[in-house]
C-alpha cells in the first residue's frame, strides 16, 4: 500500500514538474546560453519569464519625435528627391542656380562677394581633370588605331582641314554681326572697376607674334610643367608624341600602357561626374559674385554684347554647321541634346575648359569612338 502510495505521489510530482518544466522550456532550454535539451524535463530548473523594463519618458517622446520625423520630414523628403532625380537633369540645376545666383548679387551683394570662392574652387576642381583626360583619352584615340600611323596622319589632315575652313567662315560671320551692331558702343563701366585683366590682354596684343614664339608655346620645355599650368596645346603634343612611341613599340609594352591610360580615362570621366554635381553651386556663386560686384546693370550693359554673340551663332548653325551636318548624316536634334549641358555650363562658367571633361562624355554617349573624340575634342 505504501508502495502504491509512494508511486503514486511520485508520478503526480513528476506530472507536476513536467507541467512546469513545460511552461518555462522557453527558457530554460537557453540557460546561459547552453543547450539543457539533453536533461529530463522534470529535472529542469524553472525559470521566471523576465519582465520588459518600463519605457521612460525619454523613450517615449524619442519615438514620438522619431516617428514624426520619419512621417512628415524623411519620408516626404526622399520622394520629392526620388521625384526630381526622374523629372529634371543638370540643365535644370544649372539654370535655377543662375537665376539664385543673380538674386543674390542683386538684393545681397555682400553675400555675393563672400561666397565666390565656391565659384572659383569649380573652376579649381575642373582644371583638375583635364590634363589627366585629355592625355589619357588622346592617347587611346591614337594609339587605339592599331600601329597604322598613315591612318593617324588621314585624321589628322582631316580634322586640321575642317577646323580651318569652318573656323575661317566662323571668323567671318562674327566680324561682319560685330561691325553691323558693334556691341561694344555705349557700354561703360562702372567707377573703380577692376581693369587689370583687360589691360593685360591689350599689353599682350601689342606683343610681337613670332612663329618661333608660337611652336614654342606648343612644345614645352617639360611635360610637367605643361600640366602644373594647364597649357592644353602642349598636352595634346605631348600626348601626339607619346602614342606615336607607343605605335612602335612591342605589342606588350603598348598594351599595358593602352590598359593603363583606358583605365585612367575611365577613372577620370567618373571623377567628371563627381565635379559635374557641384556645378550649380559653383555657377551659382560665380554669378552671385559677379552681380554682387558690379551691379545688376552689368548684365543690362552686356545684353547687347551677348545677343549680338548669341545672333552670330544662330547664323553660324543654320547657314554652317547644319548644313554640314545634314551632308554627313548626323542626326541634328540629337547631336543639339548632347551638346546641351557642355554648352550651358561654358557658357555659365564663362571658359570652354571647364566644358571639356563633359564634351567628352555626351560624345562618347552619343556614339563617337573614343579614337575619334579623343583625337578630334581637345584641337
Amino acid at each position: 500500500m505504501d508502495e502504491i502510495t509512494h508511486s503514486t505521489i511520485h508520478r503526480h510530482d513528476t506530472n507536476e514538474s513536467k507541467v512546469i518544466a513545460g511552461s518555462y522550456t522557453e527558457h530554460v532550454h537557453d540557460i546561459g546560453g547552453k543547450d539543457r535539451s539533453h536533461i529530463p524535463e522534470h529535472l529542469r530548473i524553472p525559470v521566471p519569464d523576465q519582465e520588459k523594463a518600463a519605457p521612460t519618458f525619454f523613450s517615449k517622446v524619442g519615438g514620438k519625435i522619431n516617428s514624426f520625423c520619419s512621417k512628415f520630414i524623411f519620408s516626404p523628403s526622399m520622394k520629392i528627391i526620388r521625384f526630381l532625380q526622374r523629372r529634371t537633369n543638370l540643365t535644370f540645376w544649372i539654370v535655377l542656380a543662375m537665376v539664385i545666383g543673380i538674386l543674390i548679387g542683386r538684393f545681397a551683394p555682400a553675400a555675393g562677394k563672400e561666397i565666390k570662392p565656391l565659384g572659383d574652387a569649380f573652376i579649381q576642381m575642373i582644371k583638375i581633370i583635364i590634363v589627366p583626360l585629355v592625355f589619357s583619352v588622346l592617347v587611346i584615340g591614337i594609339a587605339g588605331h592599331g600601329d597604322d600611323i598613315a591612318k593617324v596622319g588621314k585624321l589628322a589632315i582631316k580634322t586640321i582641314i575642317y577646323f580651318e575652313v569652318v573656323t575661317t567662315l566662323a571668323l567671318a560671320v562674327g566680324l561682319i554681326m560685330a561691325n553691323i551692331i558693334k556691341p561694344g558702343a555705349g557700354v561703360i563701366l562702372p567707377v573703380g572697376q577692376d581693369t587689370s585683366a583687360v589691360q593685360e590682354m591689350a599689353n599682350k596684343e601689342k606683343t610681337s607674334i613670332t612663329w618661333s614664339g608660337e611652336m614654342f608655346l606648343i612644345i614645352p620645355e617639360s611635360f610637367f610643367k605643361a600640366a602644373v599650368e594647364n597649357k592644353v596645346l602642349a598636352i595634346v603634343f605631348c600626348a601626339v608624341m607619346f602614342s606615336c612611341a607607343m605605335m612602335k613599340a612591342d605589342k606588350k609594352s603598348k598594351k599595358v600602357m593602352l590598359e593603363i591610360n583606358e583605365a585612367l580615362s575611365q577613372v577620370m570621366f567618373k571623377f567628371v561626374g563627381l565635379v559635374m554635381n557641384y556645378a550649380p553651386i559653383g555657377i551659382g556663386a560665380a554669378l552671385a559674385a559677379t552681380v554682387g560686384a558690379n551691379g545688376i546693370s552689368v548684365l543690362a550693359n552686356l545684353g547687347k554684347l551677348i545677343g549680338c554673340v548669341y545672333a552670330s551663332l544662330v547664323i553660324f548653325l543654320i547657314v554652317i554647321l547644319v548644313p554640314i551636318m545634314l551632308v554627313c548624316r548626323i542626326p541634328v536634334i540629337g547631336f543639339f541634346k548632347a551638346i546641351g549641358q557642355p554648352w550651358l555650363l561654358a557658357f555659365s562658367s564663362a571658359s570652354s575648359e571647364s566644358a571639356l571633361p563633359l564634351a567628352f562624355e555626351r560624345m562618347r554617349e552619343f556614339g563617337c569612338p573614343n579614337s575619334l573624340t579623343g583625337f578630334v575634342i581637345p584641337w
